[in-house]
């Protein structure tokens, strides 16, 4: 490799020339090596503060999400996980007993279970593991929601659906507090006939503690539900909710925010 500073004496300056180019080249070979190590630094920073999270163990379970129905993917960067629905549905009158009705509270006048057939309720309970590389601490989980769906009611038929974040294990502080995404209510007292879009966000503190060498796994859970009901026991009534994803990005996104553990 040709010395540019050295070459400076084979070419025809005059001295005062020469000194002055020498330590131009000088300072200028110091500015390239700072500008340099500023940017290996940043690039660190930058890997280190979004670190890939390897996703894994991810659940679900109830009627409303059956086996082979729901897909996930993850980011190119590895910081998030999507998961997307092929149909998340309620209909009434339901006569099939493909439910989870037993998990409602009690009706006005009796008990609701699988078999009654005024009442359709779904659940589709979530759950994943986010494991961090040795040497990070998550900082925040945000989830964003891209819901698309369709309420079709007779008057006299009521609905909901919600999505909760119920918790998350795994770190020393605290197991964490439900958070509620979303919750639309149709209080029928009206015929409804409506297609709608959410597209709730929500930031969850986590302040974790630094990974050890073996890393540090994070378990989430979340449990999303839909109901729809015929108040008033008219069987000739009939009502449909659906919810879906709005698009490729799927119906929920999870992205885990890291950072660096300094010192260590």
């Amino acid at each position: 490799m040709v010395d540019p500073i050295n070459q400076v004496g084979d070419n025809q300056f005059t001295p005062l020339v020469e000194t002055k180019l020498k330590r131009y080249l000088l300072e200028k070979g110091d500015f390239i090596m700072k500008s340099f190590l500023l940017l290996a630094s940043v690039v660190f920073f930058a890997t280190a503060a979004n670190a890939q999270i390897n996703f894994n163990n991810v659940t679900y379970t109830g009627t409303g999400c059956p086996q082979g129905t729901v897909s996930t993917t993850v980011s190119p960067d590895g910081t998030s996980l999507s998961i997307l629905f092929d149909e998340f549905r309620a209909e009434v009158p339901q006569y099939d007993g493909n439910n989870d009705n037993s998990e409602l509270p009690r009706g006005r006048c009796n008990p609701r279970d699988r078999n009654t057939v005024t009442v359709a309720h779904r659940k589709c309970a979530l759950s994943f593991t986010a494991t961090l590389p040795p040497g990070v601490k998550a900082d925040s989980l945000e989830i964003s929601m891209q819901a698309r769906g369709a309420t079709y009611f007779d008057q006299g038929i009521e609905g909901t659906f919600a999505s909760i974040l119920v918790g998350y294990n795994g770190l020393a502080r605290s197991r964490g507090n439900p958070n509620m995404m979303i919750t639309k209510h149709w209080r029928g007292n009206k015929e409804v006939a409506e297609d709608w879009i959410e597209t709730p966000r929500s930031v969850i503190p986590l302040q974790s503690g630094c990974s050890g060498a073996n890393g540090k796994d994070i378990r989430f859970d979340l449990k999303n539900h839909i109901t729809a009901e015929i108040t008033e026991g008219n069987l000739q009534k009939h009502g449909l909710i659906t919810v879906d994803s709005n698009d490729v990005n799927g119906l929920l996104k999870f992205t885990v925010r890291t950072s660096s553990c300094r010192g260590r």
